[in-house]
């Protein structure tokens, strides 16, 4: 009866929290004859609601005690509401009732009675009705405080109120806290992600240091844990001390069922900002993939049709990134037989640090279940035969499309050309899905076999599971080697036919290759030879690297029993095919970007698009409609291109948990605020075996590397065209990544140390430290600081 505001105040003194001393003045108490109230409403039915605002506060005026006996003294007082039904979890009233600050004791009685009168103002009836609430319901209880001389004053909400779960936002300005909450002043708001305990802020000025955004994000958590999960606090910083004035639940905020976004693995094939059209294409070709994985392990329409939003929205993207929908992959992964086995192995595969999921089962009878697990069986006992053929049937795709394939189509040729490639493609590709699978179960059923024998397992897995004959990610680069090392073996002519042999079978592999908008090989031959340009800049280095990638691989020495051998063998039998099926990938998006960059080309020339490659920021579905809509693009190009923008300033968040569907930020300008880890020594997953010492050299943007060679390289994670920069380097630190991992994967073949999820590592290395990496332990050690 006596309103949250007062009770949550009550909590917060009790459980220690720094909370300006205050009284209550109960409704009761300070109402002569409430009763009257009810009669003054039947009496007065059917007056409008300013009448019955004139008449209830009339009543008050005339009914209120004119002296409130307070027992605490104050030179300053604040006078706040406490409704009774006021910051419900249903009903907020926010801003609805008056608070007066700065109250001297001679106004202090007039400012109470103000406040209890704020509880018939016009807005407040009309909120009440709007609601269903009777008017006799509402009871104002009275809040007296010391009044809180804040420098700085502000609003922590514990989930940003546009439905982010796990981001935190701090609106602050200087001086009183009301002057924040009506706008009355410049503010500034902090963004913070939970989850990454990183953040943003929107401001012309910035009032917080690090350490104070911390302590409030640290006090906001301890509030939660005592009063509820989602709340907005006012807060005030006086002398650096720092006060809590109230705390109310947000009332527009539901986690009953929220969509999880998570950047693990994914974010190796799409690191940074990936344009709409290579989101869009993601979508399309996740959805594909994942029904025909489903078709497979279901083979029942009726099962599939109840879960079709499932598996057609594996992915989804915010502020121009990708991510997973991971609780997606979680109910598909339940369909499968010993899911609460193959979950954890799957996360480590994928490097999802968060292991928490929800884990009820898929409802499914059990005779589909059962069917379910006999498919789900047969299927990945299918998996080896099932990729030779795909692999086999890829050739032909890949060949076919370069006979069609030419830079005269027009339009609706090229269309024609996509849609076929679409639909063959489809009709295989999720058998690649279920291989990484395949390959997941047997690499951890490997890895749990060898920890139960071996003290140094990690470092016998790498071991074991490197040097794969032959391995196709290590074709590109053992043929650009090849090509550098002998070019002056070739005259022009036959160098200029090698180059473009070699950009025919690997031309589609760089730098963020599954990336429509990137540049390859294929697209820009004359990065390809500044790259064989680079390597020959040191002939005995590369001499050294070809001799190294043409020696006789020397097979791990270690008896196994017969048991982990064939465990072993499937392993990288798997792994073999899974790096075939990137490397075709980066293939697939080959062609696309071929077709999209000759669409591109007609619809300049038809003053659709300002220059070729805008077309990038519009989707598939969009270019689609362009053959027979001839809509100028221009305007939505450039509306998108001033979004991309402000998204480039926004920080790369792992995991954003939304409170139903994802959108996107809007903001005019965004300030990131960097920070540092101080700490000597730092440890990851250990992925490639070797211990070196170098100098650091932070990749935080690929398009503005420099020289890479004989550095250890330290990345937010690493794509399959890392490939070219790792040939030359001492080692590679990523933040992101697994045992299965680009940077594990590659880094074995080039037989350099590698370490991958390593928390903090750009935050705590700094560019020119110099440290000590052990691939075989994971341990990383700053020995120099870059002073």
């Amino acid at each position: 009866m006596l309103g949250s505001k007062y009770e949550n105040l009550v909590k917060l003194k009790e459980n220690g929290f720094q909370v300006a001393d205050f009284e209550i003045i109960r409704f009761e108490d300070a109402l002569e004859n409430p009763e009257k109230i009810g009669e003054i409403l039947k009496e007065n039915q059917g007056k409008t609601v300013q009448e019955l605002s004139n008449l209830l506060k009339s009543f008050l005026e005339e009914n209120l005690k004119k002296d409130f006996a307070l027992t605490l003294s104050f030179e300053k007082y604040a006078v706040r509401s406490s409704c009774n039904i006021e910051d419900s979890e249903t009903d907020s009233f926010a801003g609805q009732f008056d608070t007066f600050l700065n109250v001297s004791k001679e106004n202090l009685n007039e400012s109470i009675m103000k406040c209890f009168q704020s509880l018939y103002h016009e807005n407040v009836l009309t909120y009440a009705q709007q609601k269903n609430i009777a008017i006799t319901d509402l009871k104002m209880n009275v809040i007296v405080q010391k009044m809180v001389l804040s420098t700085y004053s502000g609003v922590i909400f514990t989930a940003n109120p546009q439905g982010i779960l796990n981001e935190s936002v701090i609106v602050v300005g200087e001086g009183l806290g009301e002057n924040v909450v009506a706008d009355k002043i410049k503010t500034t708001s902090y963004y913070y992600n939970l989850t990454d305990k990183v953040y943003y802020y929107e401001g012309e000025k910035d009032y917080l240091s690090r350490e104070q955004i911390e302590e409030l994000i640290q006090i906001s958590q301890d509030v939660t844990n005592l009063l509820g999960k989602y709340l907005d606090i006012e807060f005030g910083i006086e002398n650096s001390q720092v006060y809590l004035l109230q705390a109310r639940t947000i009332t527009t905020i539901e986690d009953t069922n929220p969509l999880i976004l998570d950047n693990s693995n994914i974010v190796e094939s799409y690191p940074g900002i990936s344009l709409p059209l290579t989101i869009s294409f993601v979508h399309s070709i996740y959805s594909g993939v994942f029904e025909g994985v489903s078709r497979r392990i279901l083979k029942n329409e009726k099962e599939l049709s109840k879960h079709t939003d499932v598996f057609l929205n594996m992915v989804g993207s915010s502020n121009g990134r990708l991510y997973y929908k991971i609780s997606n992959w979680y109910t598909l992964i339940k369909f499968l037989p010993f899911s609460k086995k193959i979950i954890p192995v799957w996360q480590e595969m994928l490097g999802v640090k968060n292991k928490k999921y929800d884990h009820e089962k898929v409802e499914i009878s059990f005779f589909n279940r059962m069917m379910t697990y006999i498919y789900s069986f047969y299927e990945l006992a299918s998996v080896p035969k099932n990729m030779e053929k795909l692999n086999q049937k890829f050739v032909t795709i890949f060949d076919n499309f370069y006979e069609k394939f030419s830079p005269d189509l027009d339009e609706k040729e090229v269309i024609e050309l996509y849609n076929q490639v679409e639909k063959e493609v489809l009709s295989c590709w999720d058998i690649t899905l279920l291989n990484d699978t395949y390959a997941f179960i047997y690499t951890g059923l490997l890895k749990k076999r060898l920890k139960k024998k071996y003290d140094n397992y990690e470092e016998m897995a790498n071991q074991l599971i490197s040097g794969i004959t032959n391995i196709e990610s290590m074709k590109p680069i053992r043929e650009l080697i090849t090509l550098a090392y002998e070019k002056d073996n070739h005259s022009p002519e036959d160098f200029q036919h090698k180059v473009e042999e070699y950009i025919q079978q690997y031309g589609d592999r760089n730098l963020e290759e599954l990336k429509l908008e990137s540049p390859t090989f294929r697209t820009n031959p004359e990065i390809l030879l500044k790259k064989i340009e680079e390597y020959r800049e040191d002939l005995n280095r590369l001499s050294e690297i070809y001799q190294n990638m043409n020696a006789s691989e020397k097979q791990f020495d270690r008896k196994l029993d017969a048991t982990t051998k064939r465990i072993l063998k499937k392993c990288m039998l798997g792994i073999k095919n899974r790096e075939i099926s990137r490397l075709n990938r980066s293939r697939i998006f080959g062609m696309v970007r071929s077709m999209i960059l000759r669409l591109g080309e007609i619809y300049q020339s038809q003053g659709l698009i300002e220059n070729q490659k805008d077309i990038f920021y519009l989707t598939i579905e969009e270019i689609k409609q362009m053959v027979t809509q001839k809509e100028n693009k221009m305007e939505i190009i450039q509306k998108r291109k001033e979004d991309y923008r402000l998204y480039k300033s926004l920080p790369a968040y792992t995991r954003i948990i939304f409170m139903d569907k994802e959108f996107n930020k809007h903001h005019t300008s965004v300030n990131t605020k960097s920070f540092y880890h101080h700490t000597n020594e730092l440890r990851g997953i250990p992925c490639s075996n070797g211990k070196v010492t170098g100098e650091a050299l932070l990749i935080t943007n690929i398009h503005e590397i420099g020289s890479v060679k004989d550095k250890i390289l330290v990345t937010k994670m690493t794509d399959p065209g890392w490939v070219f920069l790792l040939a030359t380097a001492k080692g590679i630190i990523s933040e992101k990544g697994s045992l299965l991992s680009h940077t594990a994967i590659i880094s074995r073949e080039l037989k350099i140390p590698s370490i991958v999820g390593v928390n903090h590592a750009l935050s705590s290395i700094q560019n020119g430290d110099i440290i000590e990496m052990d691939g075989s332990t994971g341990v990383i050690t700053i020995l120099q600081k870059n002073k």
